[in-house]
């Protein structure tokens, strides 16, 4: 009796621990069971699907929806474990025969989804207090797990939001720069930099907390932020080392938002991906030099781009998470 009451319980300790840990806890992440189910299930589908859109498109609704149904079903067997300990655990009023492991499950489910209803109740005072227990960690799970289906999709619709504003102003690293020249110098992106920087915070913060969100894919490559912050960075890239210094942006709008990029990141790499081996290749200068922009040399940019190789690591392993290749960035128009 005691070992299935204990085993049973220490399953919806565990669960209640990853529910809690998983919805409520910003600088946890996920909990340690959510975060192995998505990972594997998000390995498994890039295995076989490949490189097919549409069927990664499914990968995020399914992980909420496969979260959400695990931790039922580790909450649901829990307490049947529970009651199936004893059998005085419960009993049916209607009928005095002996009780089935069928209706032990059948009672544990409608207590865990506080029915309150059925022939079958409670075997005494201890089992009572165990019904009752069981019946508020089902109310716990709906009020965390409704809560959390919101917070997630707000979050993908905020994801996807930042990219397409990015995405407008253009759809490679040469457009966004062109769109920042004002005829003497790249200021016209300082204004862009001080409303994105506090929008891809807030991404960062979000990506944190709701690590789910990272298996919400797009074949909308406008919409998605694995080929649009890397095009990003590397307008920005230009503008702080390959521009001469007169007609640099606004530097501290610059750095700020680099800094931003860097933090999105290094949370990436904390609960999502790893930088790969080799980094993201330097953007050509050659089409902005040809249109008469004030640029600093080649060797000169290649330079100062070499203390850059860890962050261009993050990029491509970012790209190369997402299911994505370095050719897409380029190919993003």
């Amino acid at each position: 009796m005691i070992g299935l009451v204990s085993i049973g319980l220490l399953i919806v300790l565990s669960t209640i621990i990853d529910i809690v840990w998983t919805t409520l806890w910003v600088e946890g992440g996920a909990g340690f069971i959510t975060d192995k189910l998505c990972k594997v299930t998000w390995f498994v589908m890039t295995k076989i699907t490949g490189k097919n859109r549409k069927v990664l498109r499914l990968a995020g609704p399914l992980l909420l929806i496969s979260t959400l149904l695990m931790w039922v079903v580790l909450l649901w067997f829990g307490w049947f474990l529970v009651f199936s300990a004893s059998p005085q655990a419960i009993m049916n009023s209607a009928n005095p025969q002996a009780i089935s492991w069928q209706n032990v499950i059948y009672y544990s489910g409608y207590t865990l989804f506080t029915l309150g209803l059925g022939d079958y109740s409670p075997g005494g005072p201890y089992w009572q207090l165990l019904t009752a227990i069981a019946s508020g960690t089902g109310m716990l799970f709906f009020t965390f797990g409704a809560s959390y289906i919101i917070s997630i999709v707000g979050a993908v619709i905020d994801k996807r939001s930042f990219s397409s504003s990015i995405s407008e102003i253009g759809k490679s690293s040469e457009e966004i720069v062109g769109a920042a020249w004002n005829g003497k110098d790249f200021s016209n992106i300082d204004l862009l930099l001080m409303n994105l920087s506090d929008n891809l915070s807030k991404v960062a913060i979000k990506h944190k907390a709701y690590p789910l969100l990272h298996y919400y894919h797009t074949s909308d490559k406008k919409k998605t932020m694995s080929l649009t912050i890397p095009t990003l960075d590397d307008a920005l890239s230009i503008l702080a080392y390959g521009t001469e210094e007169k007609a640099k942006p606004n530097p501290i709008l610059l750095k700020k938002f680099r800094n931003c990029v860097k933090d999105y990141l290094d949370v990436l790499e904390e609960t999502y991906m790893t930088k790969a081996d080799k980094a993201l290749a330097l953007p050509d200068l050659t089409g902005l030099r040809k249109k008469g922009y004030p640029l600093v040399s080649d060797a000169d940019f290649s330079k100062k781009m070499q203390h850059q190789k860890e962050r261009r690591q993050q990029l491509l392993g970012f790209v190369l998470k997402d299911n994505w290749t370095a050719e897409d960035i380029e190919k993003l128009k």
